[in-house]
């Protein structure tokens, strides 16, 4: 499938959850029939997802995924609450390969890439 398709119907869920008063669970279990109808099932994820992206965007919210080795502690939780505007979005991403520090990505688009495994590889 083009990716023009993926935006355009990730495009019209997001019109859709966006309008006032508008019941996203309906909306949502539509949509998913929907998919399966088209034949689109399997591109589901990468359609939320991109949906996702473009209603955060429109509310003026952002999507920062914070990429660690290991689980973050109570105390990084609290700082990261701290630091990040309310309405954000925060996910979090537990990479072993990282070996240690932190990947942060805000957007899906900006990259502040901080770990281990970034720096052994700027020795390579």
């Amino acid at each position: 499938m083009k990716t023009n398709k993926i935006k355009i119907y990730a495009k019209a869920l997001t019109e859709a959850i966006a309008k006032k008063g508008a019941d996203e669970k309906k909306i949502i279990d539509n949509f998913t029939k929907l998919l399966f109808v088209a034949g689109l099932e399997k591109k589901a994820k990468e359609i939320l997802d991109l949906a996702e992206d473009l209603l955060l965007k429109k509310q003026g919210k952002r999507k920062i995924i914070f990429e660690t080795a290991r689980r973050l502690t109570l105390e990084n939780h609290t700082l990261l609450k701290k630091i990040v505007k309310e309405g954000n979005i925060i996910k979090e991403k537990i990479n072993p390969e990282l070996v240690a520090g932190v990947k942060i990505t805000i957007d899906n688009e900006k990259q502040f890439d901080n770990s281990m495994l970034s720096k052994l590889n700027q020795l390579l």
